[in-house]
């Protein structure tokens, strides 16, 4: 019935777990843990001098971040020691709330770099499409949960979830945030898959998605630069590849053991985004390999162990929800990963748990508290 939980699991009782935590519980709260407390010390070397010119603090940027991170442990210890399956009511309102902040965002959002993006409360921002991922991996788990008998019925599970996820990647477009539109479709695509739904329902999803982002990709110049800057980096060094060559000359510098803490260059404002999209130019430059290497293993170590978790989940929704967390993490860390080493074009997607910024981090940090939920349980 499924491609991600073992059958046996179906039928286990609600609530069955083990005597103690399995090792992948340990494994990813540590790896969650070591990785906040990375990109604290990450964004505080990344934004110093910038905050010193732009702000005369040199704390500001990490000020902010480190309050974040702090509002973002408690919700991940909170949301932790809470039944996922607690969760499950609380998706039609989820699904409802991220919709209308899409649309919100239209007519009162914030406007930055070009984009309209946030909800400005005053104290802080939103950011609405960080919301619209989170409400996606619980809507459609509880969703496909609740239809899992009828997953080859196109009217009942596939056409649903399709108009939904077609609305939202809509709006996300519209606020000039095509990378953030593509990954929610890749989520939900992998979540469907996971469940069951036939891959004759998938193929034209996908087919469709690929030709429409290439229209969309080609149908604004700067995104059109952004694809001529990854096939051709060298025709515009001083222009639209800056970012990128820029951030590979950083991690070049870095070398093997790096230039050392408060010794690179990509911080004082060589390399745009340094504290945000390109965080892991400033870790491969000051820490080199040796100090890069571990972040990936830390986020690879969490992405496999949720793939565990929802092989050995209690019920259908925590499979496919741990699931979708998991496929939202490794989407995310691949395309910001290689966008900063040029294997994709940029496209200003964040680092899990690393980069600066308050929604993606706490909404982050809350699905992880999730995730290390449903691995507690699991078998």
């Amino acid at each position: 019935m499924s491609r991600v939980f073992f059958p046996a699991a179906v039928n286990e009782p609600l609530g069955a777990s083990t005597s103690r935590p399995p090792w992948r519980y340990l494994a990813m709260l540590a790896s969650v843990l070591l990785l906040m407390l990375t990109g604290t010390v990450a964004v505080l070397l990344a934004s110093t001098p910038t905050a010193i010119v732009k702000k005369g603090d040199a704390f500001a940027t990490f000020g902010k971040h480190a309050s974040w991170v702090t509002i973002a442990v408690l919700a991940l210890l909170v949301v932790l020691n809470r039944d996922y399956r607690s969760w499950r009511r609380w998706a039609p309102a989820l699904v409802v709330v991220a919709t209308l902040t899409l649309v919100l965002v239209q007519f009162a959002g914030r406007t930055s770099g070009g984009s309209k993006r946030w909800l400005d409360f005053g104290l802080f921002n939103v950011q609405p499409s960080e919301l619209a991922k989170f409400a996606l991996v619980i809507g459609v788990a509880s969703f496909l949960d609740q239809r899992r008998y009828f997953l080859d019925r196109l009217d009942r599970v596939t056409v649903p979830i399709s108009i939904w996820v077609a609305i939202v990647c809509g709006l996300i477009y519209i606020q000039r945030d095509l990378s953030t539109a593509l990954i929610i479709g890749i989520i939900a695509l992998g979540m469907m898959w996971a469940a069951g739904i036939p891959v004759k329902h998938l193929a034209p999803l996908i087919g469709t998605g690929m030709l429409l982002g290439g229209f969309l990709i080609l149908s604004e110049s700067y995104r059109r630069a952004r694809v001529v800057a990854f096939f051709n980096p060298s025709d515009d060094i001083e222009g639209s590849s800056w970012q990128v060559t820029q951030g590979l000359l950083s991690l070049a510098r870095g070398g093997f053991k790096g230039t050392g803490l408060g010794g690179g260059h990509a911080e004082w404002g060589w390399v745009p985004a340094a504290d945000t999209d390109f965080v892991f130019a400033v870790v491969g430059e000051q820490l080199g390999f040796l100090g890069a290497l571990p972040v990936v293993i830390l986020l690879g170590t969490f992405i496999v162990a949720g793939f565990r978790t929802a092989q050995g989940a209690p019920d259908v929704f925590g499979s496919l929800l741990a699931a979708g967390i998991s496929i939202w993490f490794l989407v995310q860390m691949a395309v910001n990963l290689l966008g900063v080493l040029g294997s994709l074009p940029i496209t200003g997607v964040t680092l899990p748990f690393i980069s600066y910024g308050g929604t993606s981090l706490i909404l982050n940090a809350i699905a992880a508290g999730l995730l290390l939920n449903i691995a507690r349980q699991s078998t």
